[in-house]
């Protein structure tokens, strides 16, 4: 377990530190307001890049969802821990427990996945947050030895509407009580013929993003005519979106070992340098 001292990493944009990537054009395919860190990202090493989001970040559901969500806001302070599965949980939950709660419950502890999570938990809600050190997953946090004991505890997770039940599933398989509180929703960003060709402004990708299972699908649901991207080199945040892509057909996909922007470009100059000694760029 390590503790988090510092905020996420801040990127330069005013120039190129590096040509590294100066023959890629990468298509970011992150949500709008998560696009400028990892363009400015991959532009400081020479590429270009193509902003088109695929996925949107929405409210949370109405209904009875809204009102289970309320339920668990109100009742924060009797939970032992609360995780955090990203970036987007931590704005949206942040956002929804100040709704409710002026100041942070003391007494909580505070669990995020991967550093970048981290950093932003700290920082919005100044407190002490805990991350699995070196790892970016669920089953990284689960056997990072900080859930050990959880007998009778309440673990509430903050994440959005759907998604994977494996970190609840060990929580209660270590005998605590889990609760979801799902902050919102993810999107599919609808994109004509003609919008593509807008936002592609005459360049050809080389290389692609995608952050999970719903963006590769949204990816491969674009009429992209006649673009090979199953044979285009596929950054993805961990070794599940990796298994997914090749189960889609993508023959290239990268693990990066993180979702930061940083980790994203680390991966991607790999790429690069493989191509150069193999003279495929």
């Amino acid at each position: 377990m390590t503790r988090v001292e510092n905020s996420a990493h801040e990127h330069d944009s005013r120039a190129p530190r590096s040509d590294s990537l100066a023959n890629h054009c990468v298509l970011v395919t992150r949500p709008q307001h998560q696009q400028a860190e990892l363009i400015s990202a991959f532009e400081s090493h020479g590429a270009q890049t193509i902003a088109l989001p695929l996925l949107q970040i929405a409210p949370p559901s109405a209904g009875e969802h809204a009102a289970t969500l309320r339920r668990s806001l109100l009742e924060l302070d009797l939970f032992d821990t609360l995780i955090f599965i990203s970036t987007n949980a931590v704005r949206a939950g942040v956002a929804a427990i100040e709704d409710y709660w002026p100041q942070f419950p003391v007494g909580i502890q505070v669990v995020a996945i991967g550093p970048s999570t981290a950093a932003l938990a700290q920082k919005l809600l100044c407190c002490e947050v805990a991350v699995a050190a070196g790892g970016v997953t669920s089953e990284d946090l689960l056997s990072s030895g900080l859930f050990d004991n959880l007998k009778g505890k309440r673990v509430g997770i903050f994440r959005g509407e759907g998604g994977r039940d494996t970190l609840a599933e060990g929580i209660r398989d270590r005998g605590g009580r889990v609760d979801y509180f799902e902050v919102y929703r993810r999107l599919t960003c609808d994109y004509t013929q003609g919008e593509l060709e807008a936002v592609m402004s005459g360049k050809i990708p080389t290389a692609l993003t995608a952050t999970s299972g719903e963006s590769l699908a949204a990816l491969l649901a674009l009429p992209l005519l006649e673009m090979p991207l199953l044979e285009m080199p596929l950054i993805v945040p961990s070794d599940r979106v990796k298994e997914l892509a090749l189960a889609l057909g993508f023959v290239q996909p990268v693990d990066a070992g993180g979702a930061d922007a940083s980790a994203f470009v680390r991966a991607l100059v790999r790429v690069a340098g493989k191509e150069s000694r193999t003279g495929l760029d």
